[in-house]
């Protein structure tokens, strides 16, 4: 079986896709947990 670069560009469109429906459908624990490790992050400095 060869992989094309057509195959490559589909695999990469539907992961992005799942990333966009997940971060779309589960918003409000995205922005909780982008904030909570923002202030960890910060806090570690």
């Amino acid at each position: 079986m060869k992989v094309n670069k057509r195959d490559l560009k589909i695999f990469a469109l539907g992961i992005f896709s799942l990333f966009i429906f997940q971060s779309i459908y589960d918003w409000k624990q995205i922005k909780k947990d982008i904030i909570s490790g923002w202030n960890a992050g910060y806090r570690a400095e």
